[in-house]
């Protein structure tokens, strides 16, 4: 019987979360994170996006570019919450769910005996119902597939990828839009005259482990259709991190700390969503001349709230930027993971 793989992805969730909270909202261009006069969108509505405006942009670009635009301020706890509500009550009608973040799960539905269409349809009426909020699944024979879908028909949609169909519908995506395959894996990739899926899935597994480590016949599978089970992974004695890249050069302080912030508040969710402490803050970022910049910080108290993660990592950015030099991309990270028992 062959797999099927769904991934129930929110349609920008922390929006939705608000909208459902304050119905009025809705309809309306609204940003989460920053205000009119300082700041970074988090993430904006569909209607903000249809003038330009998108995550990681000034607010006062984003000002400029809608001036009715409403902001918000990003209210980590309810975002949390309510991911694991939705998912909770999810759990109960579905096989395990596998949580991938605060907006995103996958969910092996192979056991289950209705279609796929069936599924997707009860799985986005429980949401709506439940939560007012809206998401868009894709489905395929593995997780990649079923990640990939979810771009198709967004926001609010659904698509189904059948297994003879795998193979063609990935190799419709370019590398750098293939799921898994990051900037520094591309660039390696393409150092060795891989540039298109179709001649990724040609090199095979064993020439691919060579390239990329174990992560190489993973990826080979992954664009080959071929489903894969699960490992258990726990994040003890692993990272966290989120960073972005700038459109351009950022030599003011405030504007830097403006995204540190916004990336503290990812990375805090992260933690208490897995519910651990960290003891390590990383920083690292990449200059205009493309210098890479990386440091870390033992903290003796455990923390995980996005204030301390913000307040550790600016103080080590500051120690070490006491000249700034234009920065083109900034990372916030957290190590040394403790797990907790306690919701946090």
């Amino acid at each position: 019987m062959p797999h099927r793989i769904i991934c129930i992805d929110m349609d920008a969730f922390y929006v939705s979360v608000e909208q459902a909270f304050k119905p009025y909202l809705k309809k309306r261009p609204l940003a989460v994170g920053g205000s009119r006069d300082r700041g970074v969108v988090c993430t904006c509505s569909y209607e903000a996006r249809k003038f330009g405006i998108h995550s990681g942009m000034s607010s006062r670009v984003a000002y400029n570019l809608c001036p009715d635009i409403i902001f918000m301020p990003v209210d980590s706890k309810k975002y949390v919450k309510t991911s694991k509500d939705i998912f909770s009550l999810l759990s109960k009608m579905l096989p395990k769910i596998t949580v991938s973040s605060i907006d995103e799960a996958y969910v092996d539905i192979t056991s289950i005996n209705m279609t796929t269409e069936h599924i997707i349809k009860r799985i986005k009426y429980v949401i709506k119902k439940y939560f007012d909020i809206t998401c868009t699944i894709g489905a395929g024979p593995n997780k990649m597939v079923a990640k990939m879908a979810t771009s198709i028909n967004k926001p609010n949609g659904y698509y189904i990828v059948e297994e003879k169909d795998a193979v063609s519908f990935l190799d419709s995506f370019s590398l750098s839009n293939l799921w898994g395959i990051g900037s520094k894996t591309e660039a390696k990739l393409l150092e060795h005259g891989i540039f298109t899926v179709k001649e990724l899935r040609q090199q095979g597994s064993e020439k691919l482990e060579q390239l990329l480590g174990v992560y190489g016949p993973k990826i080979y599978n992954s664009v080959c259709g071929i489903y894969e089970e699960d490992e258990e992974v726990k994040l003890a004695n692993k990272s966290i991190s989120k960073a972005t890249t700038f459109d351009y050069d950022i030599s003011s302080k405030q504007e830097i700390y403006d995204h540190l912030y916004v990336l503290s508040e990812k990375v805090s969710e992260k933690l208490i969503l897995n519910k651990y402490k960290a003891t390590i803050i990383t920083v690292n970022w990449k200059t205009f001349r493309f210098e890479n910049k990386s440091l870390r910080k033992k903290i003796s108290s455990p923390f995980y709230t996005h204030k301390d993660i913000f307040k550790y990592a600016k103080h080590l950015f500051d120690d070490n930027n006491k000249g700034l030099v234009p920065v083109r991309l900034i990372g916030v990270g957290v190590a040394g993971l403790i797990e907790v028992e306690e919701n946090i």
